[in-house]
């Protein structure tokens, strides 16, 4: 690793003590096959050669590395002994034989054109840079676009190759290279004149993709595949080391594309996180947070299927809930087709007796009911009641622990039970705390959709929002024009 000894030899040591660390267990040449059971109680099974081990383990940390991918093409090139990839670079300059060919020679670096800028591609290119300006004779020109230098002394390094008589020219598109990087130029509408410049070699940069691994990692583990196939969802109830699994955790470039001072942060508040979950072997978790009904329960493996956390299993022909794993978001209960698993503190008798005693309005207003996610709805509804925001008076709002706990019945049971009309109020797409409880929950808004068309009911008596726990004057502006809406329609035919 050019340029980063310091950090490579840290790493060295730990692997040496590791080594010799009698609690540490290394298997190399082993892939993980399956892995089941929850937070605390996981049995990994992993495979080396002809040999299947099985593994007890408290936490699984996932450590991928990232892949690198060519991107000659976008530049119009091919890759010959001339025209160099950046990983090809790398291993030149890693080798002291190898790097002398560059003396006296001019390089020219093509970056952020290809692509969408990195700071880690952008360091890569700074550190060759700064080993080849060691090199006698050798001169160094960037055909840059945006250059990203949000990172821990990535400026810093910039600064020292210019100073060093590095060249650096700042383009909104390619350069023309013609003959395969015999000459690069442009239009330097600076100088209002044509640059052109026939260097020895040319490095171009590399494409940064998330490991092929992680798809089949995310489907064993059971956890979520996010944006460019990086196993962690851009979610903002996700802290940076976390997945969806309470006990399964993401470092490094497993999660985003990153250099090697970010994993180590990664692995330092991942050994934290282990600490306090798995501590002395005892955890304090509240004990009703999803309970299953054994005599109601038919295995039908709905809830299993469903858990966005993986907090499900089996075992003596019932589903069981782990306490540790359940984050009481109530999705589960809701998709039991027999009603088998309730939420403490959310459960249907008391949601549905709240429901009842909220259809109370006074002078005749319409009696409008928010079902509300207690992470964004509900909070911004105490924001708009706390600010004396406008608010109707028939308003009541119903607080539940996920948008995906909203059942279909208790939308139905509160129009036959005299509601005017009913707002199902969620996160934003990608800013569940469950992930996709309000895809449930829109899903079931619609099914109500069709149902109240069967009836004769007005579509408009229900709604279905995004929110967040900031929005107090978004909240009020969605429950006034709700109630506008209600009074065009005028109460229920169903009171």
């Amino acid at each position: 690793m050019i340029g980063l000894k310091e950090e490579v030899k840290a790493l060295q040591d730990i692997e040496d003590k590791i080594k010799t660390d009698s609690n540490v267990e290394i298997l190399t040449q082993a892939s993980l096959v399956s892995a089941a059971g929850v937070t605390g109680d996981f049995t990994a099974k992993l495979s080396k050669g002809e040999e299947v081990i099985e593994k007890k383990v408290g936490a699984i940390v996932v450590a991928t590395d990232f892949t690198t991918g060519v991107l000659n093409e976008n530049y119009g090139l091919s890759l010959t002994d001339n025209v160099l990839t950046q990983s090809q670079m790398d291993e030149l300059l890693a080798s002291e034989s190898d790097k002398k060919k560059f003396a006296n020679k001019t390089i020219a670096f093509l970056v952020s054109l290809g692509q969408e800028g990195n700071s880690l591609v952008l360091e890569r290119v700074l550190r060759n840079v700064l080993a080849l300006q060691e090199i006698d004779g050798c001169e160094a020109y960037i055909y840059a676009g945006d250059l990203k230098v949000a990172s821990n002394g990535l400026e810093r390094m910039y600064k020292e190759s210019r100073e060093k008589g590095a060249v650096y020219f700042k383009l909104t598109e390619k350069p023309e290279i013609v003959d395969n990087g015999k000459t690069i130029s442009f239009f330097d509408s600076v100088a209002r004149r044509d640059v052109e410049i026939s260097p020895d070699f040319i490095v171009i940069e590399e494409e940064m993709c998330a490991n092929h691994l992680n798809e089949e990692l995310a489907e064993i583990l059971r956890i979520n595949v996010g944006p460019s196939g990086f196993l962690q969802s851009d979610n903002v109830h996700f802290f940076p080391v976390r997945s969806n699994r309470e006990g399964i955790f993401v470092a490094g470039s497993t999660r985003e594309i990153s250099g090697l001072p970010s994993a180590w942060t990664d692995v330092e508040n991942i050994a934290i996180e282990v600490k306090d979950l798995l501590g002395d072997g005892k955890k304090i978790v509240a004990k009703n947070k999803a309970v299953v009904d054994e005599d109601k329960c038919v295995i039908c493996l709905t809830c299993y299927r469903c858990c966005p956390h993986g907090a499900i299993y089996w075992g003596d022909k019932k589903a069981i809930i782990s306490p540790v794993a359940c984050q009481g978001c109530g999705i589960c209960a809701s998709e039991c087709p027999m009603d088998a698993i309730q939420v403490g503190g959310f459960n249907d008798e008391e949601i549905t007796e709240e429901v009842k005693s909220g259809l109370v309005s006074g002078n005749g207003s319409p009696r409008l009911l928010a079902f509300c996610c207690q992470n964004s709805a509900f909070e911004a509804g105490e924001m708009a009641d706390m600010f004396k925001m406008p608010l109707p008076e028939g308003l009541r709002m119903i607080k539940v622990p996920c948008a995906g706990k909203i059942d279909l019945d208790y939308i139905l049971n509160a129009f036959v039970s005299g509601a005017d009309g009913i707002m199902v109020m969620a996160c934003h797409p990608g800013n569940c705390k469950s992930e996709n409880g309000n895809t449930f929950a829109q899903w079931r808004v619609n099914d109500a959709y069709r149902m109240m068309e069967e009836v004769g009911l007005e579509k408009d008596r229900l709604c279905f929002v995004g929110t967040a726990s900031n929005m107090g004057s978004g909240f009020s502006s969605i429950v006034v024009d709700m109630e506008k809406r209600i009074n065009e329609l005028g109460l229920s035919p169903l009171k």
